[in-house]
């Protein structure tokens, strides 16, 4: 008998043949089951290992989240008291700029009125020195009056 190009001897040798090229098929196919076996097991439990890694992942994403419109939310409330502070401090250096220039404007004033009460009191001197050198030249005028020597003599 002749099967795919092969000749055997005896119907017994071609039997035996089949049987062995059956077991090593039977043997094969037993191996690829045992191979796939493994591959699913492993599958499954890389899969169950992904998905253990994926829920720690989201459970983490959902806190960094969380702490970031925390963070956000804080951002804000900061940003708030600092236009707060900024505004109420530029109205504060605004009221102290209004009283320096009053203060300016009230010192000027001090110092004119200085400068007049200056001048005012220079000419009371004045003329106080000069009432004086008038008196002292009216006495003066007395004492060289001749009549006025005899009299006192």
């Amino acid at each position: 008998m002749e099967d795919s190009g092969k000749t055997f001897s005896s119907e017994e040798e071609e039997a035996n043949y089949w049987k062995d090229l059956a077991m090593t098929y039977k043997q094969r196919a037993e191996n690829t089951q045992e191979e796939l076996r493994e591959f699913q097991e492993g599958s499954r439990e890389y899969e169950a290992e992904l998905e253990t890694q994926l829920q720690q992942i989201e459970t983490r994403n959902r806190d960094l989240l969380s702490e970031n419109n925390r963070l956000r939310m804080e951002l804000e409330t900061i940003k708030e008291k600092f236009e707060v502070q900024h505004s109420e401090g530029y109205r504060q250096i605004s009221a102290l700029e209004d009283d320096l220039a009053q203060t300016k404007a009230i010192k000027d004033q001090l110092q004119k009125y200085i400068r007049e009460l200056e001048q005012a009191n220079d000419d009371l001197e004045r003329a106080k020195r000069f009432a004086a050198g008038t008196g002292r030249a009216a006495e003066a005028g007395e004492t060289q009056d001749p009549h006025a020597q005899l009299s006192g003599s």
